[in-house]
């Protein structure tokens, strides 16, 4: 069981990678506008940026990992701890992309950690 949770843990952490790099795929293309003579431009850029695509692969890599857990652990324990994400991403970006994390963020990413610590007691 424990190669499992680690398992899921690996794939919970590709999917960080993931958002991580389409981020930063985005932070290159700049922002997206939404007008009908450019938005399939933008769509065709966004597609074809190399950050975009590795984002994209990432994602679709931890798929299989993701099912494998859940071949052994009760999707209402794996799915939970997927909410660890928001955890790392907010310490990420705030680190990476310099983002500005307000103090009342800070307190709803403690809440949800605890939410996750006490999830793997159970």
């Amino acid at each position: 069981m424990i190669i499992y949770k680690l398992i899921l843990f690996i794939s919970i952490a590709i999917g960080i990678a993931g958002q991580l790099v389409l981020k930063q795929g985005m932070n290159r293309h700049g922002k997206a506008v939404v007008r009908m003579r450019s938005i399939v431009h933008d769509i065709w850029d966004i597609y074809f940026n190399k950050w975009v695509i590795t984002g994209a692969v990432l994602y679709i890599g931890a798929l299989p990992l993701w099912l494998m857990a859940l071949s052994k652990i009760d999707l209402s324990y794996a799915y939970p701890l997927v909410s660890i994400n928001f955890v790392a991403i907010t310490l990420l970006s705030k680190f990476i992309f310099r983002e500005k994390v307000t103090t009342f963020r800070w307190l709803s990413v403690f809440t949800i950690l605890v939410g996750v610590i006490l999830l793997t007691m159970s």
